[in-house]
């Protein structure tokens, strides 16, 4: 049993606190921080020394919702950390790929459904990368799907990028290596990068034990889901490395964690678009999806040990390269190149 007070501080700012006194371990009303909704903040409390959860809290509609926010895994701290974790003063071994990116935390999943997703959170979320006007968006979430390019969501995702002009990445699933097993959104929604996961030598031999590594080569993982989509469209975009050691949660006891998946290199990649975006804003230069991601496909490093067709049903246009797509960008910065997408329509009919 948690109590929660809400009030409005003499400077107007909605606040609260917690009681958790019920939870072994944990604070009375008085030891609680008085926390503001948390992008105002940006502080945090823990509900008990025993348990080590931190918590954010939210207060909405003038103090009438106060929603406590707090993780179901460590699936989310870990993506964060892929993308963007910086620890100053350090050597950098632990930072993300984009240390200077600053990261918005939108959770999707409900902790009552086991942390599965909900249309409302996605619906919320997306508005939220608006609101908060994000650069880029990762989800590293998705399920299996028969149809490509179907449903409201993936409609709003197409608004969130052609429209407002943020790039979107996902994982493109876990489902391989079977073909047609890319999931949705990655690798089933055009608006939206899929990114498969490939592991090199030294991942495999410090991460997996593998034994003779290098012999073997680098290579996708077995279990990254491959194209093609239901409807013909290749499935996966481009690949990145599917393993990290990364930051997790403190109530997990331990500092960061192995984990593996596209939902490691879907981030991956991420990361190295936020330092294509970071870049091209220093210079001045203008920042759309259609540069980002035309840059990104037309430099890939392609997989030698694999045969064309194979390289794009598996691994997409190949891994990405960030210094590559930095100097295509730099060298077509005054070619006049309009974004072009286009938009295909089935209706179907019962009519004979």
């Amino acid at each position: 049993m948690v109590d929660a007070v809400v009030w409005q501080d003499s400077e107007g700012v909605w606040r609260a606190a917690l009681d958790t006194s019920a939870i072994e371990g944990g604070s009375k009303l008085a030891d609680s921080p008085a926390l503001a909704s948390f992008r105002r903040e940006r502080k945090w409390g823990t509900f008990s020394t025993l348990d080590a959860c931190n918590y954010a809290l939210n207060v909405y509609e003038d103090g009438d919702v106060l929603s406590v926010v707090t993780d179901c895994s460590p699936h989310g701290t870990h993506v964060a950390g892929i993308v963007a974790a910086h620890h100053p003063g350090g050597d950098g071994a632990l930072d993300g790929v984009a240390p200077g990116a600053q990261i918005v935390s939108l959770k999707i999943g409900d902790q009552r459904m086991g942390s599965m997703e909900t249309g409302c959170g996605l619906y919320r979320a997306l508005k939220a990368a608006v609101d908060n006007k994000c650069d880029l968006v990762n989800m590293s979430y998705g399920e299996p799907t028969s149809e490509s390019n179907h449903g409201r969501f993936v409609q709003l995702a197409g608004e969130l990028v052609n429209k407002h002009g943020i790039i979107f990445v996902s994982s493109a699933g876990n489902n391989g290596p079977g073909l047609s097993t890319v999931g949705a959104p990655g690798g089933s929604s055009s608006p939206i990068l899929g990114i498969g996961a490939w592991v090199n030598p030294d991942m495999a031999a410090e991460s997996h034990s593998v034994i003779e590594a290098e012999t073997c080569g680098g290579r996708q993982y077995t279990w990254s889901s491959r194209g093609p989509t239901f409807d013909g469209d290749v499935g996966v975009d481009i690949s990145a490395p599917g393993g990290a050691i990364a930051p997790v949660p403190e109530w997990t006891l331990n500092a960061k964690q192995l984990m593996n998946g596209t939902s490691m290199s879907s981030p991956n990649a991420c990361g190295g678009m936020a330092l294509l975006v970071g870049a091209l804003k220093a210079s001045g230069m203008p920042v759309t999806p259609a540069r980002v991601r035309r840059a990104v496909l037309n430099t890939a490093t392609q997989l030698s040990d694999l045969p064309h067709a194979d390289q794009r049903l598996t691994a997409g246009r190949g891994l990405v390269d960030v210094s590559g797509a930095w100097d295509y960008l730099v060298s077509n910065e005054a070619a006049d190149v309009p974004d072009v997408r286009y938009e295909v329509s089935v209706s179907y009919s019962n009519s004979r």
